[in-house]
């Protein structure tokens, strides 16, 4: 678990209306941009574990498909979307100095 801030990309990495995933420590984190503002989650469905990274974003609602059964999850709080999915996912506290992705510790 994050306990810092860590270097997590570039921001050249993870252009507006993208995502990718990026391993810090034992984290399995989804990064993404949407309209300049960058989201970190749990990469990981919280349904059946599978790879959010895989699925589709949704750049017009701020949000992730899972590639499985296509449960969504919002960018920004962490929470479902929509079915099948019921449990959040963790959010990741993300700020950005200079060129740099920094996240840091899941928001409580």
């Amino acid at each position: 678990m994050l306990t810092k801030f860590v270097e997590a990309a570039k921001k050249s990495d993870v252009p507006d209306g993208t995502m990718k995933s990026v391993k810090l420590g034992e984290d399995e984190i989804l990064l993404a941009c949407v309209d300049g503002n960058y989201y970190a989650i749990n990469n990981i469905c919280s349904h059946q574990g599978g790879w959010l990274d895989q699925g589709e974003l949704l750049t017009e609602n701020c949000e992730v498909m899972c590639p499985l059964h296509d449960g969504g999850f919002d960018l920004k709080t962490g929470e479902p979307t929509s079915e099948p999915c019921k449990l959040p996912v963790a959010v990741y506290a993300v700020r950005v100095e200079g060129d740099a992705i920094l996240v840091g510790p899941p928001e409580k």
